[in-house]
């Protein structure tokens, strides 16, 4: 069982990831193996790179996701949010919310779907 903040900390139902100091995937929830198109086995112990990558709007700070990432498995204080994409997907823009959790040290990434709502008008 890990621990992490009270306001980051996911519900059964949303997708999120686990990744180590190295930026390898050690865990992840059955949403997010839905959402990415992956299992949890063949995804544990792979970059994180290979599953998500700084989405279109953010290709100027590529940066800013791995570096969140890093400091969050360092023990970083403050969660942080970037946008990403899964890695073979364009269209898809998820924010990923990245904070500390433990032990061991690692970060935790919540995502949620950016996609715009299609409304529904009855008359």
């Amino acid at each position: 069982m890990l621990e992490t903040r009270r306001d980051i900390a996911p519900s059964h139902r949303d997708a999120f990831l686990v990744i180590d100091s190295s930026l390898l995937v050690q865990a992840m929830s059955w949403r997010a193996e839905t959402l990415l198109g992956v299992t949890e086995d063949s995804a544990v112990n792979r970059p994180v790179v290979q599953l998500l990558v700084p989405a279109d709007a953010e290709a100027g700070r590529p940066a800013k996701f791995a570096a969140a990432l890093a400091d969050a498995a360092a023990g970083a204080d403050e969660p942080v949010s970037a946008f990403v994409r899964p890695w073979n997907t364009f269209g898809v823009r998820l924010r990923a919310r990245v904070a500390s959790c433990g032990p061991p040290r690692a970060a935790l990434v919540v995502l949620e779907d950016q996609q715009p709502r299609r409304l529904h008008v009855v008359s």
